[in-house]
């Protein structure tokens, strides 16, 4: 039930044309919120956004590389918790594939389903279940392995 309401509030921040607006000012995190953004979205932001959004590179001048640069955003608000339905991060990561803003980008592996779950409950401003929080972890960690793998089957630059 979770995901078909998840998939349809997507679906609406997806249709939605985004409108940047002036960030608001951000609301204090609770210690369960920080400890969650830790344990679940920055290892997926580590695995998945920071490569082209972190301190060697930033597009759109957004670093997903520290909870506090992440709150701040970059040329737009990132998102604002408690509010899911006007976050560019999550209208950028619910996109289909086939769209051209979609992040990660087209090219590179898309979150799962429990990760983008996951990162929708933390910026909803709501706790991650455990179960979600462990899938979504084991995720994170399977994409981490893979992108090991990849570089280290890659062909080396040449000095």
């Amino acid at each position: 039930m979770r995901a078909a309401l998840l998939f349809s509030a997507a679906t609406l921040v997806a249709a939605t044309p985004f409108t940047p607006k002036k960030a608001e000012p951000a609301k204090p995190l609770t210690a369960a919120q920080k400890a969650d953004y830790a344990k679940v979205i920055q290892p997926i932001f580590d695995a998945h956004c920071v490569s082209c959004h972190g301190p060697k590179k930033e597009k759109g001048k957004l670093r997903l590389d520290t909870l506090e640069a992440t709150l701040k955003g970059g040329k737009n608000p990132t998102f604002a918790i408690g509010k899911p339905d006007s976050s560019m991060l999550l209208s950028r990561v619910f996109l289909d594939r086939t769209a051209g803003d979609v992040m990660p980008p087209k090219a590179e592996k898309p979150l799962t389903e429990k990760q983008k779950e996951a990162l929708y409950a933390f910026v909803e401003g709501q706790p991650i279940p455990d179960e979600l929080a462990k899938s979504a972890m084991a995720d994170t960690k399977a994409a981490a392995t893979a992108a090991k793998e990849a570089a280290k089957d890659a062909p080396k630059a040449k000095k």
